[in-house]
């Protein structure tokens, strides 16, 4: 589970900083991408699509529950944000 969430920060920190083709697109993408919380929800659901879809190469069987999908989504939007706050935190106090 920690590494799941440790994957969706990254992908919430990817598209936050790495993918400019994104940025300025219309108000409403750039607050999205402002937006912690708001990436880290995205990034979730797409981590838990992502691995569900690794189990199913795997081993043919495709079981995707909505509501762990959605709790997950909710559980990396805290962990993004938490961390981000945290990195930020020791960036600045770092010097």
């Amino acid at each position: 589970m920690f590494f799941l969430l440790l994957c969706a920060y990254a992908i919430t920190f990817g598209i936050q900083h790495k993918v400019p083709f994104l940025h300025k697109k219309s108000q409403f993408t750039d607050k999205l991408l402002a937006c912690t919380y708001c990436t880290g929800f995205h990034s979730g659901w797409i981590t838990y699509l992502i691995d569900k879809g690794g189990i199913w190469l795997q081993s043919g069987n495709l079981e995707i529950n909505v509501c762990e999908l959605v709790l997950f989504a909710f559980a990396s939007s805290m962990f993004s944000y938490m961390t981000d706050t945290l990195v930020r935190m020791m960036e600045k106090y770092a010097e």
